[in-house]
């Protein structure tokens, strides 16, 4: 009797498993040229020559999609909405022109443009446009699908970003253009280990990887995404994975809440965005649209939560 009602407990756990199973999605990524440009040799990052189909001619790992992404907010700017969106009026100190609400240009047809204007402002040279979700709760994402319509300047020394952010600790996830060679997308991750508040703020290069996209960006739009889950963060243009960064390779996966932003901006390192040509001026940033995506992790990983609060990085001796 006992070895029967194992046997039926054990059939009951079986089936249990297999209808909260959800198997990964394995994502294969579109060879493409990819240069990696100088990394942080600390504390977090692992040195990409250390690892093998990281970047170049061996390519890139596959991705693996688990758990499902919902759409949360898709936002065609038929006009920008002042309760989830800000129009930056900030700058930071590589910046060299300040952000301005009035260089954020809405489109009667929907989108808008980030104008960048010869005009000086304190001790910067030029005006420019940036937006950030709210800093509120529900302008603040961990994990999920981000996606843009976007067509960035071609000109030297401009960087045109779309880009998850937070300080203290920092955390960033990019996709950038310089508008040197808008043929190149730029990623890079940011990140530093801690809770809200704590003050870990290393990184002044993160891991940047330059992938070449077979067209010129600036010539007109293409979709450009990232998935950001607890264990990776995958890259895609025009629905295409170009790059995927698994936990450790090179980077621990950023982990604590962050802002999306949009932005363009004339960078003070000529090495990075080349001397800036500000005879092209005025320019701008064209966007049409944005998506976001909640991501809901599969039914066993929730489940696993509540058995095991524990993180990783609590036993990581590296980070300490």
């Amino acid at each position: 009797m006992k070895k029967s009602r194992w046997m039926l407990l054990a059939v009951v756990a079986l089936f249990g498993v297999g209808v909260l199973f959800t198997e990964a999605e394995t994502l294969e990524v579109v060879k493409a040229d990819c240069e990696l440009l100088e990394h942080d040799g600390d504390p977090w990052i692992v040195p990409a020559h250390k690892l093998k189909n990281y970047c170049g001619t061996e390519g890139s790992l596959p991705g693996r999609r688990t758990g499902t992404f919902k759409t949360a907010r898709h936002d065609p700017f038929g006009s920008l909405n002042p309760l989830f969106w800000d129009k930056l009026d900030t700058t930071f100190e590589c910046n060299q022109a300040v952000f301005s609400p009035q260089n954020v240009v809405e489109h009667a047809a929907g989108g808008f443009g980030l104008k960048m204007t010869a005009v000086e402002n304190g001790n910067k040279p030029y005006l420019s446009g940036s937006i950030a979700t709210k800093d509120a709760a529900d302008g603040q994402f961990t994990y999920g699908r981000f996606e843009i319509v976007l067509k960035p300047p071609k000109i030297s020394g401009v960087i045109t970003a779309f880009f998850l952010y937070r300080f203290d600790p920092w955390q960033e996830i990019d996709v950038e253009f310089l508008g040197r060679d808008t043929t190149k997308l730029l990623i890079n991750v940011f990140y530093n280990p801690g809770k809200p508040g704590d003050l870990y703020n290393y990184g002044y290069r993160g891991t940047p990887v330059l992938i070449d996209l077979g067209f010129d960006a600036s010539e007109d739009f293409h979709e450009y995404a990232l998935e950001w889950e607890e264990d990776e963060i995958r890259w895609f243009v025009d629905g295409k994975l170009v790059h995927v960064r698994s936990q450790g390779r090179p980077t621990p996966i950023p982990h604590l809440p962050m802002r999306l932003y949009i932005n363009s901006w004339p960078c003070c390192s000529d090495q990075l965005a080349g001397p800036m040509d500000a005879g092209s001026l005025p320019v701008s940033a064209e966007v049409k649209s944005v998506s976001i995506s909640t991501w809901y992790p599969p039914p066993l990983t929730r489940l696993g939560r509540l058995f095991n609060a524990a993180d990783w990085r609590d036993d990581a001796e590296w980070i300490r």
